[in-house]
């Protein structure tokens, strides 16, 4: 059995884990904490208000992005929310999917090498050390450590360096958000839209928008292997 790629670069949020699963006990939503729109709350984290590229304090991050939504907001509620929204992050980094688990290693188990690429903010991705992710790849690029976020060229090609490859070898794996799947496309990257956690959390048109970027489309990760393997 061949290859027709060789490595791969893997989105993380709305890809492998996704935190809107989280259950309700772990803790509340941080929209619902600061009694604010999810939509509106959304909106914020995709915003340039959402600092990604350099290293923050958590609840700095949270009180910017709760008041550029409504600068009344308290510290009480920002603080709870805080608390809230890391106890979230730190569940669905820990409680992966084993399916994800398993086929990420079956891929490098047969000689595909991967990489992570991450748009994130320091406090939801400070639990990756213990997270069962961790030890699936070769090499991990988080935005507010590497000071680049997708769709900046740079950050493709900053995996593609550390993996030692060419973007016609590899493909990058994502949800589709943050334009990620056109910057991957610019590098050389070959985009693959994985559905699983917005199937059924976007409209159809966003679906339709993202899927234009894309090379390839599939729902469960495990699709990925006919893609990867040739017979």
């Amino acid at each position: 059995m061949g290859m027709r790629y060789s490595a791969i670069c893997f989105d993380l949020f709305h890809t492998l884990v996704d935190v809107a699963t989280v259950p309700a006990n772990v803790g509340a939503a941080t929209a619902d904490v600061l009694e604010v729109d999810q939509g509106q709350w959304n909106d914020a984290c995709f915003s340039s208000v959402h600092e990604i590229c350099e290293v923050t304090e958590h609840q700095d991050v949270v009180q910017q992005l709760a008041h550029s939504i409504d600068k009344n907001i308290s510290l009480r509620k920002i603080e709870k929310a805080t608390q809230s929204r890391q106890a979230r992050f730190d569940y669905a980094l820990a409680q992966v999917e084993n399916e994800i688990i398993e086929q990420i290693q079956s891929l490098r188990n047969s000689g595909v090498k991967t990489v992570l690429v991450s748009n994130a903010s320091s406090g939801e991705v400070s639990a990756w050390k213990d997270s069962p992710l961790a030890s699936c790849f070769d090499e991990v690029i988080f935005s507010c450590e590497c000071g680049m976020a997708k769709p900046d060229p740079g950050i493709y090609q900053l995996a593609l360096n550390k993996l030692g490859v060419t973007a016609n070898q590899a493909l990058f794996v994502g949800d589709g958000g943050s334009q990620e799947h056109e910057g991957a496309r610019a590098v050389g990257l070959s985009p693959v839209l994985m559905k699983k956690f917005t199937w059924d959390n976007l409209s159809k048109e966003e679906l339709r928008l993202r899927a234009m970027f894309a090379d390839y489309e599939i729902y469960h990760i495990g699709d990925l292997q006919p893609i990867v393997h040739v017979e």
